[in-house]
């Protein structure tokens, strides 16, 4: 280990020849709308001030620990901690913490906690205790945004050494997350977050059999801006095929389509930019919409058409359907689908399979044409990152808040190109189309409240509750939103009232 550190420092320096620690820039040709996660770094070429980190030079906080408290769980643990020499993303990481260590003169302590759930125990009972040994919290959002409304988390928009506005951080994250007409921002996610890449849904497809059904492919349709659910209605519809002849609709048949009921559901509300919780415009405080309800409708016919048609294969609960579940990508995999629901990470976990088909990828499909743009939805376990309350000291919370921004920064030369570039785009994307294809997913990244942080409502988590209902057999979307409607308001009263207690 200490011959692999002292490797590793050896190419760090190497590097720093070239680029002072934070004092580069890197720029975002496409100027994105809500994530910049799929800008390709060229440093110092145009100093760009979105990408130039402004910590000054000169911190040096005499080797002291920063404690990291993080869910130790499958797609987000190689975020934060990783050994050199197991990979280009991990060399990555492993760099990306010494260049964060070097620069600032801290030293990273990592603390793993057993899932998002028994980690939130844990901070809290580091909270309570008084004992502070945690300063930074790396939790997924769904499980991180209750401790963060309820004022558990540093305000980070108070600090000096922090800047969210930076492009290395992920904005439409940053918006989703940033309460009342103060601003206050309790949790930040962006480049460090490799998990911002693998739990977003996409549409993969056989380009082998949609030449062979003599269908259009798929790339022309979406740079048309014509992939609708209605489009892929109209090509998976009459393609189901009794293929292992057992006389029944089963996993070893063809279909036009295959998807699950759990979270391969929970895309279709960002993709359609329909939204449940908004913003109050003037006052920031959270409201229910009841005017999406018209459009909720809609698109319920629109996913129950297309689920419940014979082409169509729905794998059925968690285990088959939850997050990096193989189910559905194997059932691509084994060629007994044109196209199918999956993420990044169920890719990448399955990619020797996959690797011997002929696939593109395109975004989740648009309510509809008029629809302006598409809209990629990110899993709510991305990891969100915070500043411990327990951290009083305001020089430390400067400190932390360094720490942070190092990371994201550093994270965006480093971690991001490893992940996105290498891995994303050169081993994954089979052609140039496909790599077009997937700066536009992520171009088009785009966070909805009510999907990514509904766990505040434990009596109702629309998310959850809108699964059944959007995969079902009839449409009772209206009936049921009229009993949420009291519940989630009274709730988003009581967190208004909480968030605004929190404004200095």
């Amino acid at each position: 280990m200490k011959m692999k550190r002292i490797v590793c420092l050896f190419l760090i320096a190497f590097m720093l020849l070239s680029s002072v620690a934070c004092a580069q820039s890197t720029e975002d040709p496409t100027g994105t709308l809500n994530g910049d996660a799929s800008a390709e770094v060229t440093e110092g070429e145009t100093g760009d001030p979105n990408f130039t980190c402004d910590l000054p030079t000169d911190l040096n906080y005499g080797n002291e620990i920063i404690g990291i408290l993080y869910a130790n769980v499958g797609g987000r643990r190689d975020e934060l901690i990783s050994e050199y020499g197991m990979g280009v993303v991990a060399d990555s990481v492993y760099e990306r913490n010494v260049m964060v260590e070097e620069q600032l003169g801290v030293q990273l302590e990592m603390y793993p906690a057993d899932g998002d759930v028994q980690l939130n125990v844990v901070f809290n009972n580091d909270l309570t205790s008084g004992l502070g040994e945690y300063d930074i919290i790396s939790n997924g959002t769904f499980k991180a945004i209750i401790p963060a409304m309820e004022g558990r988390y540093v305000n980070l928009n108070e600090l000096e050494n922090i800047n969210t506005d930076k492009h290395y951080w992920t904005q439409g994250y940053n918006d989703m997350v940033t309460f009342t007409d103060a601003g206050m921002q309790f949790l930040a996610s962006g480049s460090m977050s490799i998990s911002m890449f693998r739990y977003t849904f996409f549409t993969i497809y056989n380009k082998d059999l949609f030449m062979d059904y003599q269908l259009s492919d798929l790339y022309e349709i979406v740079k048309q801006g014509e992939w609708t659910l209605d489009y892929q209605y109209s090509i998976a519809k009459d393609h189901y095929l009794d293929k292992d002849g057992d006389s029944k609709a089963s996993v070893g048949d063809f279909y036009g389509f295959v998807t699950g009921n759990i979270v391969s559901v929970d895309p279709y509300m960002v993709a359609s930019d329909t939204h449940m919780i908004i913003k109050d415009p003037d006052t920031g405080e959270l409201t229910y919409n009841s005017d999406a309800l018209s459009k909720l409708v809609d698109l319920c016919d629109k996913v129950q058409l297309l689920y419940n048609d014979e082409s169509t294969y729905v794998y059925d609960g968690g285990v088959d359907d939850g997050m990096g579940a193989a189910c559905i990508i194997n059932h691509f995999a084994d060629k007994n689908t044109l196209m199918a629901t999956t993420t990044f990470l169920c890719m990448e976990n399955n990619f020797e399979r996959l690797g011997a088909l002929s696939y593109g990828i395109a975004p989740m499909p648009k309510f509809s044409a008029i629809q302006k743009s598409y809209y990629s939805y990110v899993q709510d376990q991305v990891s969100g990152f915070g500043i411990s309350t327990a951290v009083s000291d305001e020089a430390r919370q400067e400190m932390c808040a360094a720490v942070l921004e190092a990371m994201a920064y550093h994270s965006y030369r480093l971690v991001r190109p490893s992940y996105y570039e290498t891995v994303l785009s050169e081993r994954y994307m089979q052609d140039p189309q496909s790599n077009e294809v997937l700066d536009m997913i992520f171009d088009s990244l785009y966070f909805d409240f009510s999907s990514t942080c509904s766990d505040i409502f434990p009596n109702c988590e629309i998310r959850n509750n809108l699964r059944p209902l959007l995969s079902g057999e009839s449409n009772t979307i209206a009936a049921s939103t009229k009993s949420w409607k009291r519940i989630v308001e009274h709730k988003l009263d009581d967190y208004n009232e909480i968030l605004e207690g929190l404004v200095p």
